[in-house]
């Protein structure tokens, strides 16, 4: 990883040195075009292919065929015309982010598709990227580095992380943002041209809204907790909810398309392995209120699935009412349809606490009967013996 950041950075310094004595005009950025050769976003580009080599091979990156095809579909249909210059990446980040790299490279973290709700809705965020490639805003960001304390601030994020938390773990492209950060007219430019492309596709302009007024719901449970670098590269998000519901709000008779049921079964077969990253993050407050809020708008069929993740949430945080409320929602899980059978588990674990030993006794047993090659079969089994049951 340390080799492949340090290729960037030279490529950087490259990119620099050559800004200063090639720094052509602003190309008009067609589809299907390219830098002009030996300028300095040739060089740019450069630099970001190398970094996409070892994005291409990352461990965090999703393969899976069908999710990708479709996140690139929507991608592609967000984009404008674009969609030959995208290559879209799917990285198993449990948190809330999308980034575009100059060269049409764009990252999309799992987290970001476990709060969506429909493919309207990701559309948004897709489009907004794919603005900031449109504009060529990392190039005008570029160009504006030319006092040395910016470089130095730069070529310091790209080879160490400069203390920023979890940047190793995205490679070389994944802290570019942190080095480009967008000012707030290109973001608000690049939410424009996503508005205006996404709508022009026929899909619902509230989406953005919905989406937006659940990150800053979200946001606020986490007023004590520092947020992740990428993430703060992005403005305010009471200004976007603010700007994208007035442009929703200005459209007479509005398209209604939210595609949630193609959006559900392109992501559902993520669902408990993202709800799992979700959790491990250990920030419950935060997790208590994507998940309540998924469980919220869920179908039936999701409902148990949900339910039990929002009862681990509750028995990890481990706060004060946190034990009762999460054996109430075990409890209430394994009356539900698709219940992960973990859920059995726990059920019978909180049982025993509680002195309800009988009742325990069927629940953990039920565990292990649908469950006969569980890594943890010892312990229930003990567990089992301890109040007196057999299996």
């Amino acid at each position: 990883m340390r080799r492949a950041v340090a290729r960037i950075v030279v490529a950087a310094a490259m990119a620099m040195v050559a800004g200063c004595a090639s720094q052509a005009p602003m190309r008009q950025n067609d589809p299907g075009t390219r830098p002009v050769a030996g300028s300095d976003e040739d060089e740019l580009w450069y630099a970001m292919e190398r970094a996409e080599e070892d994005l291409a091979r990352s461990p965090m990156r999703v393969r899976d065929p069908a999710l990708n095809a479709y996140v690139k579909d929507v991608a592609c249909r967000a984009s404008a015309g674009y969609c030959n210059d995208l290559r879209v990446y799917l990285m198993n980040v449990p948190a809330f982010n999308a980034s575009m790299a100059p060269n049409g490279t764009m990252i999309v973290w799992t987290g970001a598709l476990l709060r969506m709700r429909d493919e309207a809705e990701l559309a948004f965020v897709l489009g907004h990227e794919a603005g900031h490639f449109r504009a060529q805003h990392t190039l005008r960001q570029w160009r504006r580095m030319k006092d040395t304390s910016a470089f130095l601030s730069a070529f310091q994020v790209l080879a160490y992380g400069a203390g920023f938390p979890n940047t190793a773990m995205f490679g070389s492209l994944g802290v570019y943002a942190t080095v480009f950060k967008f000012s707030r007219d290109m973001e608000r430019e690049a939410d424009k041209l996503g508005f205006d492309a996404v709508v022009a596709q026929g899909w619902d302009p509230r989406a953005g809204a919905d989406l937006w007024g659940r990150m800053l719901r979200e946001e606020n449970t986490l007023k004590y907790v520092s947020r992740s670098t990428v993430f703060a590269t992005h403005p305010a998000t009471q200004e976007r909810l603010n700007d994208v519901t007035a442009a929703a709000d200005a459209i007479p008779n509005p398209p209604t398309t939210r595609n949630v049921a193609q959006y559900r079964a392109a992501t559902r077969p993520f669902l408990e392995n993202w709800l799992t990253a979700e959790i491990a993050q250990r920030r419950y407050a935060s997790s208590m209120l994507v998940i309540q809020e998924l469980l919220d708008d869920a179908p039936p069929e999701d409902r148990g699935v949900l339910t039990f993740y929002l009862g681990e949430a509750h028995r990890k945080h481990d706060g004060p009412g946190d034990d009762a409320k999460a054996a109430e929602l075990y409890a209430r899980a394994v009356t539900m349809p698709g219940t992960p059978i973990a859920a059995w588990r726990e059920h019978g674990y909180a049982l025993a606490a509680a002195g309800r030993n009988n009742e325990a006794r069927v629940a953990l047993d039920k565990y292990l009967q649908s469950s006969p090659q569980a890594d943890d079969r010892a312990f229930v089994q003990r567990a089992l013996d301890k109040l007196g049951g057999t299996n």
